[in-house]
């Protein structure tokens, strides 16, 4: 298991990375998950050492190592789970830690959108489209990432994290209760409090479309995403529908990522108000 989270730095592996790191929490507590991150952690920066004689390089990256980009976040919300046993909690808690992230972001570095804009063009000066007939079409278009890169950022990395939690979470409920997750997972919810966040957020941003606003409303909308997913888990299950229709979703959200991540974040913001899950026993019977 620290070998595991020790190569945490490779894409792969950095998810597996973080939801053993949860499944530790959960089961042990956050002493012993602290304990397994810290010697993770030790093993990185030796790999770090012996490549190019930086310690912190595998661990703290600019956009986000594994140590804050990963396991922090992880063993916090990891920490908010097994206190609540509440996903719902936990989500709501991701969610708001993300809009104050945002905030920070914008307020307190001097210039967000420039710093994104530089690390951006830094990463992508190596690929040939940033050297052909197109390159200003990608600079302009890396430009206007980089307006949207706060909420990006943040909603990326939350997303990432709960997906982790998530699956740490699956892996204690297997170990300890079967079907445990699955029922819980299908009663998400972040509830009316961050309903109408999210509602005044996107009502202010079609009025007032500051970047601010802007990128608020993309975290707020990617955590709402998981309660779409929930309730459409949900109505499968009600529903007895076969299941490959799910992995079919699953195909499409992976090949179609924008228009449908969009569709069931905006299901996930609705059902707070309409309850979908309940409506065939709020039914009036004939």
């Amino acid at each position: 298991m620290i070998v595991t989270l020790g190569l945490g730095i490779l894409p792969g592996v950095s998810l597996l990375s973080g939801a053993l790191l949860a499944l530790v929490e959960l089961i042990r507590g956050p002493l012993q998950a602290f304990l397994v991150g810290a010697i993770a952690s030790v093993l990185l920066a030796i790999l770090g050492l012996l490549a190019n004689h930086n310690p912190w390089a595998a661990l703290i990256q600019p956009l986000g190592g594994p140590l804050l980009g990963i396991w922090i976040p992880v063993l916090l919300l990891a920490f908010v789970l097994r206190w609540s046993r509440s996903l719902s909690l936990t989500l709501t808690v991701a969610s708001l830690a993300g809009l104050l992230v945002v905030v920070g972001q914008m307020l307190l570095v001097a210039h967000p959108i420039e710093f994104w804009n530089h690390l951006l063009s830094q990463v992508l000066a190596q690929l040939p489209i940033m050297h052909g007939n197109k390159a200003k079409y990608w600079q302009e278009a890396i430009a206007h990432m980089a307006r949207l890169m706060p909420g990006m950022s943040v909603a990326g990395g939350i997303f990432g994290v709960m997906v982790m939690l998530m699956l740490g979470r699956y892996a204690q409920a297997r170990l300890i209760r079967p079907g445990a997750f699955g029922e819980e997972f299908r009663r998400l919810s972040l509830g009316y409090s961050v309903t109408i966040i999210a509602s005044l957020l996107l009502v202010v941003r079609l009025v007032y479309p500051s970047l601010m606003f802007q990128n608020l409303a993309i975290v707020i909308l990617a955590m709402f995403t998981f309660q779409g997913l929930a309730v459409i888990h949900a109505l499968f299950k009600a529903r007895a529908w076969p299941g490959y229709g799910l992995v079919i979703l699953y195909v499409l959200i992976v090949l179609f990522p924008l228009w449908l991540l969009g569709v069931v974040s905006a299901a996930g913001l609705v059902d707070n108000w309409f309850d979908f899950r309940n409506l065939r026993q709020k039914a009036p019977k004939a």
